[in-house]
């Protein structure tokens, strides 16, 4: 693609930009929602710390499920976009389900660049290649935090809790999971043993991750996505 048309491009993404802005603006002649979510939000700070990312997500959630998104200008994301072309700077990695009804840039109101997502059905991490996709967040690319996030009615957790055998590849997921929830009564006791066993695994099985949250650099913690409310519960 030449210059010409990367130029043509841009004004055309500007254009389009301008016109859903425009649009949102007019939306909020409809109702006060409405005016609301078309409300620009400050510009602020990425996270700098754990916990700051933490609160961030907590934050993000309770905009996602009150239905009041951040609404960004054109300008800003024009920045956005620029500066995601050079490199990535996530504040938080999220270890979650491969369901598809789950987005963690949907649940915790965020943008392009600001999650580096890990998903396998069951949100394990039980693979050398998972624990190094949560390494590469945290020691490459400067991740303050690992959420391992489950979800109500999973599919994995529940077909190890019913001893469940699919077989195939599949059979491994369910394999990994069964350890983690043995004693759980319950697919919502399940969901969060999971959750837990997966924590405590990336602890045995990444020792550099281990390493980084003893020394303060990240955290690791969980959280259960409720699908029907939108509603993510943190154990932190």
């Amino acid at each position: 693609m030449d210059d010409h048309t990367n130029d043509g491009f841009r004004t055309d993404r500007r254009t389009l930009l301008k016109t859903l802005a425009g649009g949102a603006a007019g939306a909020a002649l409809l109702g006060p929602v409405v005016a609301r979510a078309a409300t620009e939000r400050p510009s602020q700070p990425p996270p700098a710390t754990p916990d700051e990312a933490l609160a961030a997500l907590k934050a993000g959630n309770k905009r996602f499920v009150d239905h009041e998104p951040q609404v960004r200008s054109t300008e800003e994301i024009e920045d956005i976009w620029t500066s995601i072309s050079g490199g990535q700077a996530p504040f938080a990695s999220v270890l979650g389900c491969a369901d598809s009804r789950l987005a963690p840039e949907l649940i915790f109101d965020q943008f392009f660049g600001d999650l580096f997502v890990v998903r396998e059905a069951g949100n394990i991490a039980d693979s050398p290649t998972n624990l190094g996709s949560l390494e590469f967040g945290q020691a490459v690319l400067g991740s303050k935090l690992i959420l391992v996030l489950g979800h109500s009615s999973c599919g994995a957790v529940k077909a190890a809790l019913e001893g469940a055998t699919p077989g195939g590849n599949i059979q491994s997921i369910v394999d990994a999971i069964k350890p983690g929830i043995a004693g759980a009564k319950t697919l919502e006791e399940a969901t969060v043993a999971n959750v837990h066993a997966v924590e405590d695994r990336i602890r045995a099985k990444s020792p550099l991750l281990k390493a980084a949250e003893d020394a303060g650099k990240i955290k690791i913690v969980g959280g259960v996505y409720t699908i029907a409310t939108g509603t993510v519960t943190f154990f932190d």
